[in-house]
């Protein structure tokens, strides 16, 4: 390509129709449990599944979408090739910015560069690919990210090439950061062409109709020195919400979870970095901020020393993040609720002590029900995400998990299907638990995938003290975009307490009634 405008365009997302989606997984109904946990996330509306956004926006007229605030991972990369010399812009939403992605392609772009943060199936990313191979046939595609890095991990490289070809992009990088990789790529394809990507680390790229590998190089960025220079993006777009990373990786092991062993050793950005970061996005006008460290108050001493700079700062952010109430006192509940915090993700997991065991959790019941008391009484909402089935899970487990949820009474709450990873720490004892199957489709000898979708559409029936917040579309992060929206949390509650009978009859195949009911909840009087 000759003097192309851009160097590359970072993509965020593309969420896609979520009916084509359940009409998919659909078919394997039979088989494994996504269909029926999603179900768990959708209503039935005019022979049509919504999710709760769309029924959302369908009661209030709006078009509200959790994936419209910035996306992290296309910023970040964005900012990190500029740094370095580059030309490079970001298309947040690709299903709601065809015109400006048209706009760009049409200028000239080396490559798009497709970061799969929140993907865990090939379609949404082949339609990107093709449309952009339709668009500008002359673009070189790059996709990078989780999706990719666990393809690489979990498959041998002929099961590789298959999920690859299926996407259709020219190159995949293999490594949990890839930032540098990335960066690589592009100036290669710029000094050099299709010939010089042999020379970079980390790739799988097409060749013909052969893919090659290159060698592993992993990569170990400095968080302090590489920040998201948020001034570098349109204000407008932006919006007032904004993620921000403050650690990578998880110090640690829960049995269940992957993520350490790919995301490599637990860093931590400075405290002075962060700070100097926040100060310059409410310089920019940003309100509201989440924090998405996977352990944001580990380790404590660090976590209050940076709520104290923040109130000593004064920015007035408001902020969420994940939480764990093991790790936390009164004075951090206290710093919390000064410094602006207005909820929090707790991956509680399990109401039972013998089950938080076998998870490697480190944490106890009563710390569970006094840490979400102390929040929810200093008006931080909680959320309380439930796994429904792991190894050794029973009746008895499950019927202390909902007592956990009736006595700590949670803002919301979340019972999602236990997925077995044949990379977390749990499957290496698979043949000493008698775990059969993978992803959701297992079974053990006191479970297996079908009883525990019956439990996780019982919990759901019989928790009244908290309100069920699916994690598609909403979870903790969509409240809180919500909540920057203007709506408050009382309507919301009382959204999510109107929707509940709707996603019930939905799981029975059932349509849903009262649906027009659901704007009067946000009616306000003048």
């Amino acid at each position: 390509m000759t003097n192309p405008a851009l160097d590359c365009v970072v993509i965020g997302h593309n969420d896609g129709d979520f009916d084509e989606l359940m009409q998919r997984v659909r078919q394997g109904a039979e088989v494994n449990g996504r269909y029926a946990d999603l179900k768990l996330n959708s209503v039935l509306v005019g022979g049509k599944r919504l999710h709760h956004m769309e029924l959302l926006n369908r009661a209030l007229g709006t078009d509200y979408n959790v994936f419209a605030q910035p996306h992290l991972g296309a910023h970040y990369l964005a900012s990190f090739l500029r740094r370095r010399g580059l030309r490079a812009e970001v298309v947040n939403l690709f299903s709601g910015e065809r015109v400006r992605l048209d706009a760009l392609l049409d200028a000239g772009v080396r490559a798009v560069a497709i970061t799969t943060t929140y993907y865990i199936e090939t379609e949404p990313l082949a339609e990107i690919v093709s449309y952009v191979r339709q668009r500008s046939p002359e673009t070189k595609i790059v996709v990078g990210g989780p999706f990719v890095f666990n393809t690489c991990s979990y498959f041998d490289a002929a099961s590789q090439d298959y999920v690859f070809a299926t996407i259709g992009a020219d190159v995949y990088v293999f490594d949990s950061q890839g930032e540098s990789t990335l960066t690589a790529v592009v100036r290669a394809l710029r000094d050099g062409g299709d010939g010089a990507l042999g020379g970079v680390p980390n790739l799988v790229y097409r060749s013909g109709r052969d893919f090659l590998r290159t060698p592993r190089a992993i990569e170990r960025n400095n968080l302090d020195a590489n920040p998201v220079d948020w001034s570098g993006f349109d204000r407008v777009a932006i919006g007032e919400t904004v993620y921000l990373r403050t650690a990578r990786s998880c110090p640690f092991a829960c049995s269940f979870c992957n993520y350490p062993t790919l995301a490599g050793e637990h860093v931590i950005a400075e405290n002075e970095s962060v700070i100097a970061e926040l100060r310059a996005l409410a310089g920019l006008g940003v309100h509201d901020v989440v924090f998405v460290d996977d352990t944001f108050n580990v380790p404590l001493p660090r976590f209050k020393a940076l709520l104290r700079r923040m109130i000593d700062e004064r920015l007035s952010l408001r902020w969420m993040s994940f939480f764990r109430c093991s790790n936390a006192d009164t004075e951090t509940f206290d710093l919390m609720q000064q410094s602006g915090c207005v909820g929090v993700f707790l991956g509680i997991e399990s109401g039972d002590e013998r089950i938080l065991k076998a998870m490697n959790k480190f944490a106890k019941v009563d710390a569970y029900v006094h840490g979400i008391r102390e929040l929810e009484a200093r008006g931080i909402f909680t959320y309380a995400s439930m796994i429904i089935g792991f190894p050794g899970e029973t009746r008895q487990s499950v019927e202390r998990s909902i007592e956990l949820l009736e006595s700590a009474r949670p803002s919301f709450f979340y019972p999602q299907l236990y997925f077995h990873d044949v990379v977390s720490p749990i499957h290496a004892r698979a043949k000493e638990l008698g775990i059969e199957g993978a992803g959701l489709a297992w079974s053990h000898p006191s479970m297996d995938w079908r009883e525990a979708v019956g439990w996780t559409r019982e919990m759901c029936e019989r928790v009244t003290g908290s309100e069920l917040m699916p994690g598609y579309s909403l979870s903790c992060w969509g409240a809180f975009y919500l909540l920057s929206r203007g709506i408050r949390l009382g309507e919301l509650r009382e959204f999510m307490r109107r929707t509940r009978p709707m996603v019930l009859a939905g799981f029975e195949e059932q349509e849903a009634d009262a649906v027009g009911q659901l704007a009067s909840i946000f009616a306000r009087g003048t």
